[in-house]
């Protein structure tokens, strides 16, 4: 399927879905107020923070990277919280 003309309808039966992965998660702490204040307001979500090799392809998706950076920065402006990308589970509070 062609990745820069979204023009074009998807074709399952060109294109099948191919399972790559399996993630399995160990149970954790489902919610609380000093993690729920550090995702909400420290954090900021881009498909672009993956690794290169999973960076979104396509032109439409590519036009998508300005807007999620703007959201963020207005985001940060309005809450006064500094944006944190963390490196580490240790990096986020709570």
């Amino acid at each position: 399927m062609p990745i820069e003309d979204s023009s074009v309808d998807w074709q399952p039966d060109k294109s099948l879905y191919v399972a790559v992965a399996r993630v399995t998660v160990k149970q954790q702490e489902a919610w609380s107020e000093a993690k729920s204040r550090a995702f909400d307001d420290g954090l900021s979500f881009s498909p672009w923070h993956g690794l290169a090799a999973h960076r979104p392809l396509g032109s439409i998706i590519r036009l998508r990277k300005p807007a999620y950076r703007a959201s963020a920065r207005f985001r940060f402006e309005r809450t006064g919280c500094p944006m944190m990308e963390p490196k580490a589970r240790e990096d986020i509070g709570g």
